[in-house]
């Protein structure tokens, strides 16, 4: 361990549970930058709040004709350009408002009706937001493990290596041997920390992004049904 720290150098030396380390940290960040293009293209297509003023808009237009602002609404969600997980969740509320059977429900059956069909489309589209997400948390533990693993291994050949040493334990090659172990450690760290911080960032939008489509759907089914 004399000289600079110089990084590939490090890598080689602590053994071929830094190699598990590297594809872990590729795998975590191969997740981070897909997930984030997921979610980002989102803000692209219909969204939460763009809808309800859209919504509040056509009501307005059609003076206070609902069902006329349902029809529009529906095609509106269904444009290419607009079409993603938004779109797929009011447009299967707004689909129950226009069912025949809605006509014969009082307004508690019928919100009740509505909110049904929100939350059975729901969780078909909303758990594509989280898909792999998982992941990140799982790689975060088993980096830390690995690590762990490789400091043990490096560890336990060091102190081997210095017990068959003819000439007797040195203090220098004792140090180095296991600074050498922990590089394991240093590396699983690196690619756990990040990813445990990736995961929590990511999870805390993807559950904002739902809260917002959750909340526009009732504000729109108590607009409809009122």
């Amino acid at each position: 361990m004399k000289g600079d720290m110089n990084l590939i150098k490090l890598f080689i030396q602590g053994g071929w549970v830094m190699w598990v380390i590297l594809l872990l940290s590729v795998v975590s960040l191969t997740i981070t930058l897909e997930r984030i293009i997921v979610v980002y293209l989102q803000r692209f297509k219909l969204t939460p709040g763009k809808f309800i003023d859209e919504f509040a808009a056509c009501l307005k237009k059609n003076n206070g004709d609902k069902m006329a602002t349902a029809d529009q609404m529906i095609a509106y969600c269904q444009n290419k350009k607009r079409l993603g997980l938004c779109a797929e969740v009011f447009t299967a509320g707004l689909q129950k408002y226009k069912d025949p059977v809605a006509r014969a429900m009082n307004p508690s059956e019928l919100k009740l009706w509505m909110k049904t069909g929100v939350e059975e489309r729901a969780n078909i589209e909303l758990p594509a937001l989280e898909a792999h997400l998982g992941a990140l948390a799982v790689i975060s533990n088993v980096s830390t493990l690995c690590g762990l693993f490789g400091t043990v291994i490096g560890m336990i050949e060091s102190f081997t290596s210095m017990a068959n040493s003819p000439g007797g334990v040195k203090a220098d090659e004792m140090a180095g041997g296991i600074a050498v172990a922990l590089v394991c450690t240093a590396g699983g760290l690196c690619v756990a920390v990040p990813s445990l911080i990736l995961y929590n960032l990511l999870k805390g939008f993807i559950e904002g992004f739902v809260l917002q489509i959750e909340d526009a759907s009732v504000e729109m089914i108590d607009t409809l049904v009122s």
